[in-house]
């Protein structure tokens, strides 16, 4: 992973954890507060039934004039049983400093719930009941949210470092097509550039023009020529205007057959044309650059000293060469921006991807035949309606 790669990353996760966290704090701040309600609701109601279970046992052991025999409440709460002065009768309340005036309140620590009898009963006048489970709940809450909260963000940042992988890995392989792509355009300039280079200097140090130096310049700058326009295809093809134009077709693959008869002779390869007059209304620019790579490919791919067949007839093109063939399964893949199915052969991996494009744009039907190691036949069908 490199230090852009690195970067992104960071920030991903950086802008996914902190919104993420931002909601789970919202939900545990709320729904602590809501816990916290609950609890003190609950508490609130304990006390109130532990005064009254106090306050009967009172009443009847007033009333059979028996002992009153003082029973705390459960481990949780305490309680105290005051005379109508405020003295203890019976506690075991930690603190007996109580406000009577109040009928609930708390400190740091405890809650209390003071009741006050109507008529006193054995000469109490206040059940008291003390109780710490509210800090308890608390305490427990608190952790529970807090554990909760670091699994969450344990998962979130899990969760983030596998979709930033999942996201970063076709803008990886991007970017590794187009470092090759890169490569590639290096070394297909490359050939051409050399050869102009070399033809100019023997030009200018020979008294007169060897006709083979001069075919070495043609075939070179058609090389860069078709180079060029397959980049600014790819460069510009989203923001270029079509001007849809009627025309022969047949006209137009002429001038690509001429424009590649020197590259085609220097291979030692031939082209044969059967053509007929066969009207369409298109982008001419566009078009050609379709049979231009259609063209290329067939003689890239061919063996040396064959024959390329060229034939338009019933609004069909085809292309046939003599070649290594195509697998089926690579039939779908060559349509691709940036995929070869030969890495020993030059090319930038897109001349069929313009070749597709254009083919999509005007409803071209495309489609390929193959015998491996025999031939290579690409069909296209043009809509008739002219």
């Amino acid at each position: 992973m490199n230090k852009e790669e690195k970067k992104a990353l960071s920030s991903f996760l950086a802008i996914y954890t902190l919104s993420a966290l931002v909601l789970i704090f919202i939900i545990a701040f709320l729904y602590y507060n809501r816990g916290i309600v609950t609890i003190q609701d609950q508490c609130s109601v304990q006390m109130r039934n532990a005064s009254l279970v106090a306050q009967k046992e009172l009443m009847r052991a007033e009333m059979d004039k028996i002992p009153y025999k003082f029973t705390p409440p459960k481990k949780t709460m305490r309680m105290g049983l005051f005379d109508s002065k405020g003295k203890v009768i019976f506690s075991n309340l930690k603190d007996n400093k109580i406000f009577f005036s109040n009928v609930a309140y708390k400190n740091n620590r405890h809650k209390y719930h003071v009741h006050k009898l109507q008529t006193p009963l054995l000469n109490v006048s206040y059940i008291v009941v003390e109780t710490d489970e509210v800090a308890s709940q608390k305490a427990k809450l608190l952790t529970l949210i807090t554990s909760v909260i670091i699994a969450s963000v344990v998962f979130i940042l899990f969760i983030g470092f596998l979709l930033s992988k999942i996201l970063l890995k076709p803008i990886k392989e991007r970017v590794k097509k187009l470092n090759h792509f890169i490569r590639d355009s290096s070394h297909e300039l490359n050939t051409p550039v050399s050869a102009l280079m070399m033809s100019a200097s023997s030009i200018k140090n020979a008294k007169e023009v060897n006709p083979r130096v001069l075919n070495h310049i043609t075939v070179s700058a058609k090389l860069i020529s078709q180079i060029y326009n397959t980049l600014s295809f790819v460069a510009f093809n989203e923001i270029d205007e079509r001007y849809d134009e009627k025309f022969n077709l047949k006209e137009l693959v002429e001038e690509s057959v001429r424009f590649y008869d020197e590259i085609v002779k220097s291979k030692g390869n031939n082209i044969k044309c059967s053509l007929e007059s066969t009207m369409v209304i298109m982008d001419k620019t566009r078009i050609q650059k379709v049979i231009n790579n259609l063209i290329s490919n067939a003689l890239k791919y061919s063996f040396p000293r064959t024959t390329i067949e060229i034939i338009l007839k019933n609004h069909t093109l085809c292309i046939i060469n003599q070649g290594e063939g195509i697998s089926e399964d690579d039939q779908e893949a060559i349509f691709k921006r940036f995929e070869r199915r030969s890495k020993n052969e030059g090319g930038f991996g897109i001349g069929l991807d313009i070749v597709k494009t254009v083919c999509s744009e005007y409803n071209i039907e495309i489609k390929v035949e193959s015998i491996p190691n025999q031939k290579t036949t690409f069909f296209l069908k043009f809509s008739d309606s002219f």
